[in-house]
């Protein structure tokens, strides 16, 4: 065998080597890819292209002026804030603030309540049950966000040692209040991603060690990857409080979603 054959031989077998390491990550990971794959046929997906640019186009004419610069709506600098909600929970068990007090005083009443609720447990669930109810169907309804695009920046572990998770979403006719909440609620339902699981495994918290335990255990070891939601994650963390505006421009789709123990 001539020198040249030998090394060619030597190359096709590490390219061999090479793409079945690939197929074996590949497999590792098809739980997560799977998640990411859209089965949608030929045809849908060129309705939903064609559906896609002509709101596109519609969006742009309503925002072009005679001086070529773009007008949109500037956005309140906080959504949902009276909404009193677990995460964890179905958005249907939402409910909402029922105080008399003033707007500018909602938030300094609210924070005696939550004082008030640390001293005593059983009398504060007490006074939140006279000071909620559910929601009607009108505010389930009600429009709270005009822009087409709503990024949330959703929080990952108790201690922000991993920092929060970006997520976009777009309606054409802006977010109603039920919507933001099904989006919430079903992130956090999902499983933690491969790389989230990557990074959290190295946090501190209780909910890290079970999360250490179920990574290095044989069950995972044999099927490859690891099975935790998100919502396990966080523990008790899950009282929701409201989205709250990222600092930047007047009119940015950024929000950051504020939960409690």
């Amino acid at each position: 065998m001539s020198a040249d054959l030998a090394r060619q031989i030597s190359m096709l077998i590490e390219d061999s080597q090479k793409g079945i390491a690939r197929k074996e990550i590949h497999g590792k990971n098809a739980p997560e890819d799977r998640k990411f794959r859209n089965k949608a046929s030929l045809t849908e997906r060129q309705q939903v292209v064609s559906s896609a640019k002509i709101s596109v186009r519609n969006r742009r004419g309503r925002r072009m002026q005679t001086c070529q610069i773009p007008i949109r709506p500037i956005t309140p600098a906080s959504l949902l804030d009276s909404i009193c909600w677990s995460i964890s929970e179905p958005t249907s068990t939402a409910a909402i603030y029922t105080d008399s007090f003033s707007v500018d005083n909602a938030s300094e009443h609210q924070s005696s309540i939550f004082l008030y609720a640390e001293a005593d447990q059983k009398d504060s669930e007490a006074s939140f049950a006279h000071l909620t109810r559910p929601l009607i169907e009108s505010e389930k309804s009600e429009l709270i966000f005009k822009n087409h695009f709503l990024t949330i920046l959703f929080p990952i572990d108790r201690f922000a040692e991993m920092g929060p998770s970006s997520r976009t979403f777009f309606s054409d006719n802006g977010f109603t209040c039920l919507q933001v909440l099904d989006h919430i609620y079903a992130f956090y339902q999902e499983n933690m991603s491969v790389d989230e699981i990557e990074a959290a495994i190295h946090t501190d918290s209780r909910h890290a060690d079970r999360l250490r335990t179920t990574y290095c255990s044989k069950e995972t070891a044999q099927c490859g990857y690891v099975v935790f939601k998100r919502i396990d994650f966080l523990g008790s963390c899950k009282s929701f409080e409201m989205l709250k505006r990222v600092n930047g421009e007047n009119n940015s789709n950024v929000y950051q979603l504020l939960i409690r123990a």
